[in-house]
């Protein structure tokens, strides 16, 4: 029997009515709402039960008491932060830095308050920057206003060793940034590694800030790391809550130069069966009956043995899977046609968050070669029956149907062959290790 949650306390009622409309704007920013008396009024309760749910809002952040004139919706306007933009190609004398351009842009008036200073490190930035005990670091701390109000802090952190004859060192904007200076000392950044966290701020984060009451804050640590593995660089920046939105801008990362394709060993067993089991999940989501069935564990114990199978690489993590070997199966190719030299195509599987980059299409360029290689006429495959979409691939990639073969035992029967030798060339260059 299901039983009912508590009743929410009238206060707190108030205090979700009131949110609701701030949320769907009806009480927009800088909205003035209903006095304490008003809402008494309203909900048929007393004074002081209005001013606890107001009070519910004020710790929220959502809203702000100003005597004798009332409560106010929190007037923040966000700011979009980007962690992403750090790395962005800037010019070596811009008249502005980046967040002083980008809010000028945006119609906004920007300042910053920058300081330097040298001090010993706390734990979390020593260990991040691999300092020993009693090693300084030359701090860059920065408050970024908007329109007059602190809008974030930005305390930038590096081995005082690294820079402590630059430009770093002086508590002014450098036009060209610090990641340039440091490059031009030598320890360029290639990579870095981010954390966000969101809790409440700390008494010295909320008194930088100006911070009302119930205002969480997003820490975003940053640590740039050179080319060899040194971090040189450690940032927190805190964004608090209510006028922040954290904008991430991802785009889908393309293979590697030249993906290698291997040769399949014993140890290789589960890597092939777990792509398979992948590629059928993702028919069987379509409505597609293709691989509905454990993969044969054996059969592709077999093929690795006899050095059949093999698994593409891109930068070492195992992708996509194909088998090429001579075998003709009697229950579709005439004995006329399995007299004739061919190589034949089995278990082609690739993973879905590589699709789209034309990996099968050079996959079977590269089977067409080696059949080439091999001397032999044709390279050939059976479709499954019940996958129209992959008989237009097959099609698409220059395979000529030959026929279907409708046998009631088997699900494929659908006859593609393609000349030995014959490429589209797209795709990416598969790399070939024998062994």
């Amino acid at each position: 029997m299901a039983v009912s949650g508590r009743p929410r306390a009238l206060y707190q009622r108030i205090a979700d009515k009131l949110r609701a409309e701030i949320a769907d704007g009806t009480l927009g920013s800088g909205s003035r709402l209903p006095t304490e008396a008003e809402i008494a009024a309203e909900w048929d309760t007393t004074r002081s039960t209005a001013v606890q749910g107001l009070r519910v809002l004020v710790n929220e952040g959502l809203i702000v008491s100003d005597r004798p004139r009332g409560y106010f919706v929190r007037s923040r306007r966000a700011m979009v932060y980007r962690p992403q933009a750090e790395f962005r190609k800037r010019p070596l004398s811009p008249e502005l830095d980046a967040f002083l351009t980008e809010m000028a842009e945006d119609g906004r008036e920007a300042s910053q308050r920058i300081e330097v200073q040298v001090i010993t490190p706390p734990r979390e930035i020593r260990e991040r920057l691999r300092l020993g005990e009693g090693e300084l670091v030359a701090v860059r701390r920065r408050v970024r206003f908007v329109d007059g109000v602190p809008y974030n802090t930005n305390d930038s952190h590096f081995p005082l060793s690294l820079v402590h004859d630059s430009e770093i060192m002086n508590p002014d904007d450098i036009a060209r940034g610090a990641n340039t200076v440091l490059a031009e000392l030598g320890y360029e950044q290639t990579r870095a590694w981010d954390e966000i966290q969101v809790r409440m701020p700390t008494p010295e984060e909320s008194d930088r800030l100006q911070l009302g009451p119930g205002t969480p804050v997003a820490v975003h640590l940053c640590i740039g790391y050179t080319q060899d593995g040194k971090p040189v660089r450690a940032v927190v920046n805190v964004l608090p809550g209510d006028r922040h939105v954290i904008a991430f801008e991802r785009s889908r990362p393309s293979l590697g130069a030249d993906p290698l394709i291997r040769q399949a060993v014993e140890g290789d067993i589960r890597t092939v069966t777990e792509l398979w089991a992948h590629a059928a999940a993702w028919l069987r989501d379509r409505g597609i009956d293709q691989w509905q069935y454990p993969p044969r564990a054996e059969r592709i114990k077999e093929n690795i043995t006899a050095g059949e199978c093999w698994i593409v690489e891109d930068d070492g993590v195992p992708i996509a899977t194909i088998t090429v070997d001579a075998h003709a199966d009697p229950d579709f190719w005439t004995p006329e046609e399995a007299a004739e030299p061919a190589l034949y195509v089995h278990r082609m599987a690739i993973r879905r968050d590589v699709s789209g980059l034309e990996l099968g299409s050079a996959m079977l360029d590269w089977a067409s070669q080696r059949a080439a290689d091999r001397g032999v006429q044709w390279l050939r495959l059976d479709a499954w029956k019940g996958n129209s979409g992959l008989a237009t691939y097959y099609s698409s990639r220059d395979f000529t149907l030959v026929r279907t073969v409708d046998k009631a035992d088997r699900r494929s029967g659908v006859l593609f062959q393609r000349p030995a030798g014959q490429t589209r060339n797209v795709g990416p260059k598969l790399i070939t290790r024998e062994g």
